[in-house]
């Protein structure tokens, strides 16, 4: 006989199942304080970068710009102190990277940990990629006004991908069917962490030849990967959520 107290216990987590942890629980594991690190880094990196864009001003490497700021006696003397390298904004721009490398070495570290020893989390399931991309498209935005070679359309090219991708991923997910990374998006991560890093090295030091066209190249291969990261992704969403073998498609 079915009635509403065989419907709760089946509904019940069968006996001596494990409770799910709660919210303080799942904040006190080590992956999960890892990952809040990784915030509290990108709040002072971002900071850093903002500060030094209202100091600047200009981009360490419109030269035009900087000439005739020259001749008017005005911005130029925080970007020839870059150029001679004898810059507080050096200094700070080198702490900047500093943090983006401690930030990028915990993100390394709570997914090993969070593997190896089965500590995976509902609540790191979230705050993790929201933290990669938060420190990664955010630094982005902030490195665009420092240098002409970032444009603005490259940065709308990295944040359309990532929003196209996490709403893909979670309709899929949404209903039952499986999304997980391949091959191109963890490339396009790689590049870009290291694309963002060699950026915030040149911004620090803008008469470095080399820094300049390793950040170049960087860049363009960061953006090549975003690219062909998404047009897979897109092409996986258009097998999986399409039409199905006996012509029904889901819901649009």
């Amino acid at each position: 006989m079915n009635g509403p107290a065989a419907e709760s216990r089946s509904s019940a987590p069968p006996a001596g199942a494990a409770p799910a942890p709660s919210l303080g629980e799942q904040l006190a594991s080590l992956p999960n304080r890892l990952t809040l690190l990784r915030l509290v880094l990108a709040v002072l990196f971002f900071g850093v970068l903002v500060y030094c864009t209202q100091v600047l001003r200009l981009p360490v490497d419109a030269e035009g710009e900087l000439s005739w700021q020259r001749l008017r006696g005005g911005l130029y003397i925080d970007h020839a102190g870059l150029r001679a390298r004898a810059s507080v904004l050096t200094r700070l721009l080198d702490g900047a990277f500093v943090l983006f490398v401690l930030a990028a070495l915990t993100d390394i570290a709570d997914g090993y940990i969070a593997r190896r020893y089965g500590l995976e989390t509902d609540l790191g399931r979230i705050i993790d990629p929201f933290a990669d991309k938060i420190m990664i498209l955010g630094g982005f935005v902030l490195l665009m006004p420092l240098t002409v070679y970032l444009s603005g359309w490259m940065v709308v090219v990295l944040l359309a991908r990532e929003l196209l991708v996490t709403s893909v991923r979670g309709f899929a997910e949404a209903r039952g069917i499986p999304f997980p990374a391949t091959f191109w998006g963890k490339a396009k991560v790689w590049s870009q962490s290291i694309a963002l890093g060699a950026g915030i090295l040149y911004v620090g030091h803008p008469a470095s030849a080399w820094l300049r066209v390793a950040f170049v190249l960087l860049l363009w291969t960061a953006l090549v990967a975003t690219v062909l990261s998404g047009v897979v992704y897109v092409r996986r969403a258009w097998r999986l959520l399409g039409p199905r073998a006996d012509g029904a498609g889901l819901a649009r």
